[in-house]
C-alpha cells in the first residue's frame, strides 16, 4: 500500500472522532479509562477485546459486558504492564513519549517532531496512532491546554497512566519503596494521582514523625487483634517479611491469609503492605504473595523484645576473646620449629595436623572444632603470604610471616576480620554474603557493649537494610550479568536462608574473632549474641570501661612459674602478651598460667623482646614478681641465644656458641665493622638499627635493641 493512501488517515481519523464524541460531554476535562472505552465505536470493541484479553480465540461477549471487562482489565496493573510488554517498538515509543509528557498529552506537532519517531512516515505513525486509539491506550485530548491553543493532540488516560508509572517506578526503585518507610511515603507523596504535591521538606518531616520508634510502636499496639498478633509474629519470627507460603505453615488463630484487607490496613496504619514481591531478578528465591513490615517499623518493635537482659539473660555463654591470635601464633611457632611436610593437594599431612593441635588452645567452645580452627588458621596463613612452600615440600616463614608477631594486637584483628569478610567458604551466596556481614558491622557498632541482643535481631535488620539498597548495590545488575555469561542465575538462597548464612558466619567467625560472645538457652541453642569490649574497640567504639581500670594490678607471680590473672572484662592485650610467653592451663572465674622455658624461647623467636616480657608481668602485677623468674627468663633468653644491639650498632651475645657462629656466618660479615671482644661486635651503619634487625632476624638470629 502506499504511504499516501488515505485508509489509515481515515481510519484514525474515525477513531479519534469516535473517542472524541464520548468526550465531548466533559470538554476541558482528563481523559479516563471509563471516557476512553465508552467512546470506542462498536466495530472496534473485537480488537479491542482481543487485544486487553490477551488471545485471539474466545466467544466474545456482549457489547456492554465487554466494556465492563476491559474496563476491569485496564485496572489491573498486572494487566497492563503484561499487554503494554507485548507491543512493538513502534506503539510503544509513541506511549513512552506521551507518557513523559507533563498530564501524559501531546500536541501531533510534538509527536511528529520526537526523534524517537523521526524514522517514521507519516503514513506509519498515523496507523500506528490509530492501532493505539482502538486498543484504549490513548485518544484525542480534550484538555482546556489544547483547546486554548487549537491544537490537535493525544492523551494517555489519567488513571491509566499514573498507573503505568507506578509500575514502572516500582521496576525502577526497586524494592526500597516496597521495603522502607521512607520509600513509601516517597512514593505516597510523589504520586501524579494526587492532586496536590507534598513539598519535599515536608515528606521529611512525616519521615521523621512515623518513624520515631514510639509512634511505630504505637501504631502496631493499635491494629485489629489477629492482625496485631500475625505483624508481631512476623516480626520475631521472620524479620518482617511472611510469605504466604510460610504463613500457611504457621500455627495462628487467623483462619486464612487475607492478602488484600491486610495490605490495606498496613498501607494506611503505614506499618508495611501486602505484595506480590518477586525477587528472582536480584538472585533470591522468592516470589509469592508476602506480609511486609517496613524496616523502621521492624527496627522500632525488635528494640522493644530484642534485648533479653535480666532476667532473660541465656541459660550458658561463651566467649573466645583473643584465642584465635594466640593461637596463629603457636601455628607459627609450630613451622618455624618443625619440618611441616604437605601433600601434593598442598594440605598438611593428618599425622602433623593432630601434633599442631596439641599446641592449640584446647577450648575452641560449641561452635566450632578444634580442626576447624586449624583449617581457617592454615587458609588465612596461605592467604596472606606468612608462609611459603619449599622444593622440599615443606612449608617455610616468609619476611611477612616474621613481621606478622611484633604487629599490635588491634593490627592482628583487623587483618583476620577484613579476611573472614571477603571469606568464602562459610557459605551462602557470597556476593549477597560478603555485602550482607559489611551492613552487619555497621548496625553492630550501634549496639550497647557487653548487653545480650536476641540472636536473630542484627541479622534480619541486616538483610532488609540489603534488600532495601538492593538497587543502589547494583544487586540486579550483577545476576543480569551472570546469568548473560553463560552461568547460572538461579537462586540458591530464599529470604531466610539470607539470614540464617549470616547468622552462621557470626557464629563461626565474628566469635571465633572475638569480636562477639554468644548465650545459649537450657537445650543448648544458641540465642543470644552480645559485643565485646575487643570488638567495640576494633568497631572504633568508645570503650564506656576504659577510664575505669583497676588501680592495682589484675596478675600474681608465683615462685613456681604460675601466673594467675583475675579478669576486669578489658584484659585482651594482656591475654594476648601472656598467651605468647606462657601456656595457659586453665579458664574460670580466674585463668591460669604457666612460664616454662619452650613458651619464652617461641615468643623470642617471633619477636617479642625479653624487655618486654619483664615489663608485663612487672607492670600488672599486684605483688613484686619473684627474683628466680626474672632470672630464669633471662637465663633462658640467653641460651636460645638472645643478642642485644645498642644505639651505636654494638651487638652483644652471652651465649659463646651463637656468637661465634655469627661471626663465622657469610651472611653477616657485610654487616660486621670488627669484632670487640668475645661476646660483643660492632656493626656497620650503612642501616638503621631497626633494618639492622629486621636483615638479622632474617638469617634466624634473635636480636633486640636495647632501650
Amino acid at each position: 500500500m502506499s504511504p499516501t493512501s488515505p485508509r489509515p488517515r481515515k481510519r484514525a481519523t474515525t477513531t479519534g472522532a469516535a473517542a472524541g464524541r464520548a468526550a465531548s460531554k466533559v470538554r476541558g476535562t482528563r481523559l479516563s479509562v471509563e471516557s476512553v472505552v465508552e467512546g470506542i465505536e462498536p466495530e472496534d470493541l473485537g480488537e479491542l477485546y482481543r487485544f486487553w484479553a490477551g488471545s485471539t480465540s474466545g466467544k466474545r461477549p456482549a457489547d456492554d459486558v465487554l466494556r465492563k471487562k476491559v474496563r476491569e482489565w485496564m485496572s489491573d496493573p498486572e494487566v497492563v504492564d503484561a499487554r503494554l510488554s507485548k507491543l512493538g517498538r513502534r506503539l510503544a515509543t509513541i506511549m513512552d513519549a506521551i507518557l513523559g509528557a507533563p498530564r501524559y498529552e501531546l500536541a501531533m506537532s510534538q509527536i511528529v517532531a520526537n526523534k524517537q519517531l523521526a524514522y517514521l512516515s507519516n503514513y506509519d505513525l498515523e496507523a500506528s496512532l490509530a492501532v493505539l486509539c482502538r486498543q484504549g491506550l490513548i485518544a484525542p485530548s480534550t484538555s482546556k491546554e489544547m483547546q486554548r491553543y487549537g491544537q490537535e493532540g493525544y492523551a494517555v488516560p489519567v488513571d491509566l497512566g499514573d498507573a503505568i508509572l507506578r509500575k514502572r517506578r516500582a521496576n525502577r526503585r526497586g524494592v526500597f519503596d516496597v521495603f522502607a518507610l521512607r520509600g513509601h511515603l516517597d512514593r505516597l507523596y510523589t504520586d501524579p494521582a494526587r492532586s496536590s504535591r507534598t513539598p519535599p521538606s515536608r515528606v521529611r518531616e512525616l519521615y521523621k514523625m512515623y518513624s520515631n520508634e514510639a509512634a511505630s510502636v504505637a501504631r502496631i499496639e493499635r491494629l485489629p487483634e489477629g492482625l496485631r498478633e500475625l505483624v508481631g509474629k512476623a516480626i520475631l519470627q521472620f524479620g518482617g517479611i511472611l510469605p504466604k507460603g510460610l504463613f500457611e505453615r504457621m500455627d495462628t488463630e487467623l483462619p486464612h491469609w487475607n492478602g488484600r484487607r491486610w495490605g490495606k490496613i498496613l498501607e494506611e496504619s503505614l506499618i508495611g503492605t501486602v505484595e506480590r514481591l518477586d525477587l528472582t531478578r536480584y538472585g533470591i528465591q522468592h516470589n509469592d504473595e508476602t506480609l511486609l513490615v517496613f524496616n523502621e517499623v521492624a527496627l522500632a518493635w525488635l528494640k522493644r523484645v530484642a534485648v533479653p537482659g535480666d532476667p532473660d539473660r541465656p541459660h550458658d555463654e561463651a566467649g573466645l576473646g583473643v584465642d584465635l591470635v594466640s593461637n596463629i601464633s603457636r601455628f607459627i611457632a609450630y613451622i618455624m620449629e618443625n619440618n611441616v611436610r604437605f601433600t601434593v593437594r598442598g594440605e598438611i599431612f593428618k599425622t602433623t595436623e593432630k601434633r599442631i593441635l596439641q599446641e592449640l588452645i584446647p577450648n575452641p567452645g560449641r561452635e566450632l572444632e578444634r580442626s576447624e580452627v586449624l583449617d581457617f588458621i592454615y587458609r588465612f596463613c596461605r592467604h596472606e603470604g606468612f608462609i611459603e612452600t619449599t622444593g622440599k615440600r615443606t612449608f617455610a616463614l616468609t619476611t611477612r610471616g616474621r613481621e606478622w608477631e611484633p604487629k599490635s594486637l588491634e593490627e592482628k584483628q583487623r587483618a583476620l576480620l577484613e579476611y573472614a569478610l571477603e571469606e568464602r567458604e562459610v557459605g551462602g551466596e557470597y556476593f549477597h554474603q560478603a555485602r550482607m556481614r559489611r551492613i552487619y558491622l555497621r548496625l553492630l557498632k550501634r549496639v550497647e557493649p557487653d548487653v545480650w541482643y536476641d540472636l536473630m535481631y542484627l541479622p534480619f535488620l541486616t538483610r532488609n537494610t540489603y534488600l532495601s539498597n538492593a538497587d543502589d548495590l547494583a544487586v540486579e545488575d550483577y545476576f543480569t550479568a551472570r546469568a548473560g555469561d553463560g552461568g547460572t542465575s538461579t537462586p540458591m538462597e530464599d529470604l531466610q536462608r539470607l539470614a540464617w548464612n549470616l547468622v552462621g558466619w557470626v557464629r563461626k567467625r565474628l566469635y571465633l574473632l572475638g569480636i562477639v560472645d554468644l548465650g545459649y538457652d537450657t537445650s543448648g541453642r544458641p540465642v543470644a549474641v552480645r559485643l565485646t569490649r575487643i570488638g567495640a574497640k576494633l568497631l572504633g567504639m568508645t570503650d564506656p570501661g576504659a577510664e575505669d581500670g583497676p588501680v592495682l594490678g589484675n596478675l600474681v607471680v608465683t615462685p613456681d612459674f604460675e601466673v594467675v590473672m583475675f579478669p576486669t572484662g578489658d584484659d585482651a592485650e594482656l591475654i594476648h602478651d601472656l598467651d605468647r610467653f606462657c601456656t595457659r592451663e586453665k579458664v574460670g572465674h580466674l585463668i591460669h598460667f604457666r612460664i616454662t622455658e619452650k613458651a619464652v624461647q617461641r615468643a623470642l623467636a617471633e619477636g617479642m623482646f625479653q624487655s618486654r616480657i619483664l615489663a608485663t608481668l612487672e607492670r600488672n602485677s599486684r605483688t613484686p614478681v619473684p627474683q628466680n623468674v626474672i632470672y630464669s627468663i633471662r637465663d633462658w633468653s640467653r641460651a636460645a641465644g638472645l643478642m642485644v644491639m645498642d644505639k651505636s650498632r654494638v651487638l652483644r651475645c652471652e651465649n659463646a656458641d651463637v656468637m661465634k657462629r655469627f661471626i663465622q656466618d657469610p651472611g653477616t660479615r657485610p654487616y660486621i665493622a670488627k669484632q670487640v671482644d668475645e661476646s660483643s661486635v660492632q656493626l656497620k651503619k650503612n642501616h638503621t638499627p631497626k633494618r639492622l634487625r629486621s636483615l638479622l632476624r632474617d638469617l634466624e638470629y634473635l636480636v633486640e635493641t636495647a632501650e
